[in-house]
């Protein structure tokens, strides 16, 4: 059975993602181990989804991000969620409190059978109010039986094995290793995964315990008949420990798949990214009856320009906000409270945290669940500063090169204090282009951010402007900035094309700092821009978009968006960045030509490798940010 350690994890064995190179058709396929870049040579594998072969073990913390800042975000939830961050919440003491009473039920009946939390829109106050729920969940636990670990080979959905859970064995516990098949480091070197195949019937409720052991830093991955990926889970709290829970809403065959990322194709045992991590694990897989696992609702009312948190601790590890009609807007297993800002007044601290910016008036939902006995429910619902009157928003992008303190970047600090960084003219050079572009660079840049976050979002105030148009501006009253410019080295950050100091669901603190590090995506690096700029590319227009759609991204983050699904159709501004979409490359494979792709703030999935799920509707939640 999976024990699950309570120590931290040692971080040398997060493993290193670099940045894929790679085609149109690569960007359309991003699991192909190399690709061709625009200039015809085969680049080496460079993205979130690739990372190398050589890329097994790296030193604390890891190397280049998986995306545009992924792996920082991770490596920040795990390493600021210390024993005294576990219990940090701006929770108060004179918070309502009530105690559950009996609100098991389902958010499918508009809340006919959920429980109402007190008061209503009109009652409280206008600067928010906070319900503490005292309730217990009635899951009986399954006893786990102990089966032999799987054979090889078992790396894809065909070579799965049936785990045989139903009515006469509802859970397993066993052994396995990441590496031992044939595609491990041993063998074909392209990944090694192990398949588990489970028989479900509808409503029926599947979990997912994983402790690994050594090197390995694995992910769970749930995938349907198909071979469509439903749902992920990996360590977001630093013990190593992998936990995933999913109600299948369809009976049907399911398949469990353990290994160190993705595979490009779960039909093809060879189609992985490459050795990222190996070692043994323990797993424990049960499947609850439909109605065995108990599941809590309670009905919160709540108004257009609110911003709601719920978070929960105790013996419940999932929490999710629910439209009244029940559609879900966001569920959370992991609590990404340690990024919120300081100034945040939303909940955090539990087994799992999640957040809401509320574009409609009308009830809400919000169901508790996975997991068995006492759980302490904080629901909060505080009023968006924008919705409260409060200035605009002004966003300086400075191109100068400024000091700055490295610290609001919590943990992904290397090399804490005040540093000084490079402007970005000194890396025009290594795009092709000369310090007579800057000029050309940092307007198109400015430009680009301005349309993204103001001409795109309906009633969006923000104010975007650059250090040459406003020199003394940082330091004035919500004027948040994005430094654009610097090394890694310089920033003493851990390698990323850029960084937020928070996330911040309604964009409550308003004076806060990203930076956009121009290193990683020009000269030879790996997921370079001028493996995409020829002889036909508008190189101040390709600049322009790498820079302007990564700090838009960043700048998306502290006005409180998560990363978004690369595969949604359209290209969002928050997408993880894997398939380097903020390049713009069109069908060409060239960037800066006249078929470049428009991104922008677009409804997408939740990425679902990051602890929550749902949709996150980015335009409005900017919306209510920049208002």
């Amino acid at each position: 059975m999976v024990a699950h350690p309570n120590g931290p994890r040692d971080p040398r064995v997060r493993h290193r993602r670099a940045l894929r190179t790679a085609s149109a058709a690569a960007l359309a396929a991003p699991l192909a181990l190399t690709a061709a870049a625009a200039d015809g040579t085969e680049g080496r594998t460079a993205s979130g989804l690739a990372p190398p072969a050589s890329a097994l073990v790296t030193d604390d913390p890891p190397g280049p991000t998986g995306g545009i800042d992924g792996d920082a975000v991770q490596y920040r939830l795990q390493h600021e969620v210390s024993d005294d961050a576990r219990t940090a919440s701006p929770q108060t003491d004179d918070a309502t409190r009530v105690q559950e009473e009996d609100a098991g039920g389902t958010v499918r009946d508009r809340g006919a059978s959920a429980q109402r939390l007190p008061g209503s829109p009109d009652a409280r106050a206008a600067a928010g109010w906070e319900v503490r729920v005292d309730g217990g969940l009635g899951t009986a636990a399954i006893e786990p039986e102990e089966v032999a670990p799987n054979p090889e080979d078992d790396g894809s959905l065909s070579l799965a094995r049936d785990l045989g859970l139903g009515a006469e064995r509802r859970g397993i516990t066993t052994d396995g290793v990441v590496g031992d098949g044939p595609h491990g480091s041993e063998g074909s070197a392209t990944g090694d995964f192990d398949f588990y195949r489970v028989d479900a019937a509808r409503g029926e409720t599947l979990t997912v315990d994983l402790a690994p052991e050594g090197a390995l830093a694995p992910n769970a991955l749930l995938y349907d008949a198909d071979g469509e990926l439903l749902v992920g889970a990996q360590d977001m709290t630093g013990d190593g420990a992998v936990h995933l829970a999913q109600r299948l809403e369809t009976g049907g065959t399911y398949y469990v798949a353990v290994g160190a990322y993705l595979p490009g194709d779960p039909t093809d045992p060879a189609s992985g990214p490459g050795v990222v991590s190996e070692g043994p694990y323990s797993i424990d897989v049960t499947l609850h009856a439909r109605g065995a696992a108990d599941t809590d609702v309670y009905a919160v009312p709540l108004r257009r320009g609110d911003v709601v948190g719920a978070s929960v601790s105790g013996g419940a590890r999932q929490v999710a906000i629910h439209e009244l009609d029940g559609d879900l807007v966001q569920s959370s297993a992991s609590d990404p409270g340690p990024i919120y800002p300081d100034g945040s007044p939303l909940p955090r601290g539990g087994n799992a945290t999640a957040n809401h910016v509320v574009d409609r008036t009308g009830l809400h939902l919000v169901a508790v669940s996975d997991g068995a006995g006492d759980y302490e429910l904080t629901v909060g619902a505080h009023r968006a500063p924008s919705a409260r009157g409060a200035q605009e928003q002004t966003v300086l992008l400075d191109f100068s090169g400024p000091s700055f303190d490295n610290r609001v970047f919590g943990a992904a600090v290397t090399d804490p204090g005040v540093r000084d960084v490079s402007p970005m003219r000194d890396f025009l050079p290594r795009w092709g282009l000369t310090p007579a572009d800057e000029r050309a660079v940092v307007d198109a840049t400015t430009a680009l951010v301005r349309q993204t976050l103001r001409d795109e979002i309906p009633g969006s105030r923000v104010r975007v402007t650059n250090d040459r148009e406003d020199p003394d501006l940082w330091g004035a009253p919500g004027v948040s900035r994005v430094i654009v410019g610097g090394t890694v080295a310089e920033a003493g950050i851990m390698p990323a094309f850029g960084l937020s100091e928070s996330i911040d669901p309604g964009n409550f603190a308003r004076e806060e700092t990203a930076i956009v590090m121009p290193e990683l995506m020009s000269g030879d690096h790996a997921a370079s821009l001028d493996r995409f700029l020829t002889a036909d590319s508008d190189r101040v227009q390709a600049v322009s978009q790498a820079l302007g759609y990564t700090a838009a991204h960043e700048i998306g983050h502290f006005v409180g968006n998560f990363h978004t699904d690369d595969h949604d159709v359209g290209t969002s501004v928050m997408n993880t960045g894997n398939l380097l979409h903020m390049f713009a490359v069109g069908p060409d494979g060239v960037a800066g030509t006249a078929d470049d792709d428009h991104v922008a703030m677009r409804t997408a999935r939740y990425d679902r490798l990051q602890g929550i799920s749902g949709v996150e509707d980015t335009v409005s939640r900017t919306a209510v940010a920049l208002r």
